[in-house]
């Protein structure tokens, strides 16, 4: 399947504002997301984040483990590839998830750092759309 990136530039290394915002955005669009978190540490940041990152915000999602099966929330954090939601959409909220997964997606978001960091990510992103991801 051929999804659609949109790269998100940010202004410093922090990302975890922007990813909020858009998987917020996102949800109220009627999209059902899937967060890629491979770090257990940022993925239990991001859970209680998208409860308290602005005040009356409201994203109603789960923090997906192994064992849990589908689940019918529109917003889930993974931290392996799965998708225990149906998602169509694919945030990816810290580092580059598996190539091949990422494929199954319609609509992929990523958030390019600054600097060196940002100009690898970006260049991970043009190798998978050349291979025929995008």
């Amino acid at each position: 399947m051929k999804g659609r990136l949109e790269l998100h530039r940010l202004s410093g290394p922090k990302r975890a504002g922007e990813v909020a915002v858009t998987v917020e955005r996102l949800y109220r669009e009627g999209k059902r997301v899937v967060v890629w978190l491979a770090d257990g540490g940022r993925r239990g940041i991001m859970d209680e984040y998208l409860w308290t990152f602005r005040q009356l915000a409201f994203v109603p999602h789960v923090a997906w483990e192994d064992g849990m099966g589908e689940v019918g929330e529109p917003v889930v954090l993974v931290g392996r590839p799965a998708n225990p939601n149906g998602a169509t959409v694919l945030v990816v909220g810290d580092d580059l998830p598996p190539e091949a997964w990422v494929a199954e997606f319609e609509e992929i978001h990523d958030f390019i750092p600054p600097g060196e960091a940002g100009e690898e990510r970006e260049a991970w992103w043009t190798r998978w759309r050349e291979a025929g991801g995008a």
